[in-house]
């Protein structure tokens, strides 16, 4: 789709993703827990790539899309607008600068030290939200990843950076993380962070890729209708709200062009169907068939064979 379409911009309202969403007719995607079922994707949300979903996941319809918000896969307006035609919630994601395995079989490293680099990648994603025209109280997932060549990265200072920059403006701060084992940069940066700044522990939400227990999952054995319990590995500091989202399975055949996502129901910061975007159910709890459970426990499994994460912007797809 062409960044020149033209497409509404949102209207700056909001509500509460309840059991039953206020923000459209058809019934929320859910899970046997009750969590909502989506999927990302560093392509667009096009009705092939609907398709796709359909024919990989047991015929499921996602409730809600994950898109980047700039790069060379950056979501576009007209592509915003079709996705609220479908009734699909969106959250955004901002690419990271460090990758693995993405400089010609090489990793690249550096990009997520300073405050100084903070604040210009903050920048860059405060512009690109607003040429789309995102509401008030969009949040944008930073994309932090587990490089294994990359020392210190996330550094505290970084995280705290982001997190100021973005603070008081329209949009709110999420990190996409790695906790697969507590000694991973992530989660010592949040952590560090967690402890020297209350504001930071109390705003930022999470977005977590481990453990994924449906990486692979081959075409029709998994869905929304027999997802796994949410259960993520966090950073053992994380406050027990505070991960939103969590990303249990990836693709690995270019037949299947998304990976697949679970999200609590209070979620906020996600773009909705009727242009609004969600805040934090602030009554009781949403009664989604058997409800939802708190983040998993920070006790780690034994390390990997090797680490995955999620793809840099130039690679063929969100991990």
């Amino acid at each position: 789709m062409s960044s020149r379409l033209s497409s509404p911009t949102f209207a700056p309202t909001s509500a509460s993703p309840t059991a039953r969403s206020r923000h459209g007719t058809r019934p929320p995607v859910l899970t046997p827990e009750g969590m909502w079922w989506g999927v990302d994707s560093s392509g667009p949300i096009t009705a092939a790539a609907i398709a796709n979903v359909r024919g990989w996941y047991r015929g499921a319809r996602p409730q809600f899309w994950g898109r980047y918000v700039s790069g060379e896969y950056a979501v576009t307006r007209a592509e915003l607008a079709f996705a609220r035609r479908q009734g699909l919630y969106v959250y955004l994601l901002v690419n990271d600068r460090n990758c693995s395995q993405c400089a010609f079989g090489g990793d690249i490293c550096g990009n997520d030290l300073t405050r100084a680099q903070a604040r210009a990648d903050a920048h860059a994603a405060l512009r690109a939200a607003r040429r789309l025209g995102l509401p008030r109280g969009t949040v944008l997932f930073k994309d932090i990843e587990q490089v294994s060549s990359c020392t210190r990265e996330p550094s505290a200072d970084y995280l705290d950076a982001w997190y100021r920059t973005l603070k008081g403006t329209d949009f709110v701060t999420g990190f996409y993380g790695n906790a697969y084992q507590q000694n991973y940069d992530f989660p010592r940066g949040y952590c560090a962070e967690v402890k020297r700044a209350a504001d930071f522990a109390a705003d930022v939400v999470l977005e977590m890729n481990e453990d994924g227990p449906l990486i692979g999952a081959p075409r029709g054995s998994t869905g929304p209708d027999n997802a796994p319990r949410f259960a993520p590995l966090v950073p053992w500091c994380a406050p027990a709200k505070a991960t939103v989202i969590w990303q249990y399975g990836e693709s690995l055949d270019p037949a299947n062009y998304t990976d697949i996502d679970q999200a609590r129901p209070d979620t906020p910061g996600l773009l909705a169907p009727d242009g609004t975007v969600t805040v934090r159910h602030a009554g009781p709890r949403p009664t989604a068939k058997a409800g939802y459970l708190r983040s998993s426990s920070a006790t780690m499994p034994s390390a990997p064979s090797s680490m995955r994460s999620r793809a840099c912007a130039n690679a063929a797809g969100p991990r």
